[in-house]
């Protein structure tokens, strides 16, 4: 899976009339491969569209028209990892492609990827960006979610600091140190999974980890989706392999087997996964360690049962609640 692990930062503006044609040019000043998406308003719709790709030392124009002084968004990728960066939030592919008003680009089988700013004039036809080492961000993005699921606090230093972390759409959120002491220790007196709404501001985000500062966290009513995740918590055996134990914490999963840990995935209850699309609710699993998405339909799911139909194969995964 190609992961967006950069976001591609404005360095220099080359602006006027003079320019020969009209958009947003492109150009990359790094040593490396840089593929480009860009994100912009037209009429009442948020598009996302990418990807080009940018060989060093050379220019690509992914928007050709005038650009009228509306506001555009960047985002880069390249194969040598550099650290996410803040800006506003589109919805990406690994492949080409084009998203239209994607509110919630989990659900509907895209990623999450943080885009620059791009500032355009009143009457401004052109713009050329270059491409250069990463920089501080002069944006961050504000975050607001009713449908957070905490996940875990655990003590930062011998002084009894938290490191608080939760999950929404897909994405999990590690709160930073700035948040307000008061919100860290309500936080720190709840269990995993419960609901939560919260608001903040984002000051990192890679495809499925984010850095976010809260300003508010409060507990909000369950959701059938809540429910259902409760029931989940706990330790699993594999019926057919008593040395398969699946461990759900929050919105996360731990494989073991045979006393081995096998990896951890981050889990959210949903009526769709991917191209999933018939009779819900699905468990949506992204691979911690590489971002690899795997959609289950849950066939069963009690206090002492639970059985899974692993997409697209078809297969019946079995467990039973750990005695």
């Amino acid at each position: 899976m190609i992961r967006s692990t950069a976001t591609l930062l404005l360095m220099t503006l080359a602006l006027g009339p003079s320019a020969a044609l009209a958009g947003l040019e492109v150009c990359n000043d790094t040593e490396v491969l840089q593929a480009v998406a860009i994100g912009y308003q037209r009429g009442g719709d948020k598009i996302s569209e990418g990807w080009w790709t940018i060989e060093p030392d050379s220019c690509q124009t992914p928007l050709a028209r005038d650009l009228a002084g509306g506001q555009i968004y960047l985002h880069a990728k390249s194969p040598d990892p550099l650290p996410a960066r803040t800006g506003a939030e589109f919805c990406t592919s690994e492949s080409r492609f084009t998203i239209v008003n994607s509110d919630d680009c989990i659900v509907l089988g895209h990623q999450i990827a943080l885009f620059h700013a791009i500032p355009v004039e009143e009457g401004q036809a052109h713009v050329t960006v270059q491409l250069s080492e990463l920089s501080e961000p002069d944006a961050a993005m504000t975050l607001v979610r009713d449908d957070a699921v905490f996940q875990s606090c655990q003590p930062a230093d011998e002084e009894g600091a938290l490191t608080c972390s939760f999950h929404a759409g897909g994405i999990r959120y590690e709160i930073n140190a700035d948040t307000p002491a008061p919100v860290l220790e309500f936080l720190g007196e709840l269990a995993p999974a419960t609901p939560l709404a919260v608001t903040g501001t984002v000051t990192a985000l890679d495809d499925i980890v984010a850095s976010v500062t809260l300003s508010k966290a409060q507990s909000r009513p369950e959701t059938p989706a809540d429910k259902m995740l409760m029931l989940l918590q706990g330790e699993w055996v594999s019926v057919d392999d008593p040395n398969e134990h699946l461990t759900i914490s929050g919105s996360e999963r731990t494989g073991h087997y045979d006393g081995s840990d096998t990896g951890t995935d981050y889990l959210s209850l949903q009526e769709s996964c991917d191209d999933e699309t018939g009779v819900g609710p699905y468990l949506r699993a992204t691979d911690r360690a590489h971002g690899d998405v795997y959609c289950y339909a849950i066939e069963t799911l009690d206090a002492t049962d639970l059985s899974l139909f692993y997409l697209p194969r078809g297969n019946l995964l079995e467990y039973q609640r750990a005695e």
